[in-house]
């Protein structure tokens, strides 16, 4: 494969929940909704500033995939549903190879 085959752009959202069974309910209601067709989850852990305070938690990261339609709908669905006052919601998009992009797009 050379670089030209990597020229098809879909979207990548991501989010952080407190834990797998919240990251796991968003996943699988974005999916049964049909609006991505696959998120990955990870464990991290975050600090950040939280009412005057630096915090320090574990959570799960999802790394969502989406094609460039779905992408208002996938972040207001996440700011819908999700378990935090203030949802880290970041979305950019991203090269990706043709079949992966077709996969994408198929859902």
């Amino acid at each position: 494969m050379t670089l030209s085959d990597f020229n098809q752009e879909i979207y990548v959202v991501i989010t952080n929940e407190v834990d797998k069974k919240n990251a796991s309910k968003l996943a699988n209601l974005l999916l049964r909704e049909k609006l991505i067709p696959c998120v990955t989850f990870k464990n991290i852990e975050s600090c950040f500033w939280w009412e005057g305070n630096i915090n320090q938690s574990k959570e799960v990261q999802l790394m969502i995939k989406c094609k460039k339609e779905n992408v208002n709908n996938v972040c207001n669905k996440i700011a819908e549903l999700h378990s935090y006052e203030i949802p880290e919601i970041i979305y950019f998009p991203v090269s990706a190879s043709k079949n992966y992009h077709q996969w994408v797009n198929s859902v």
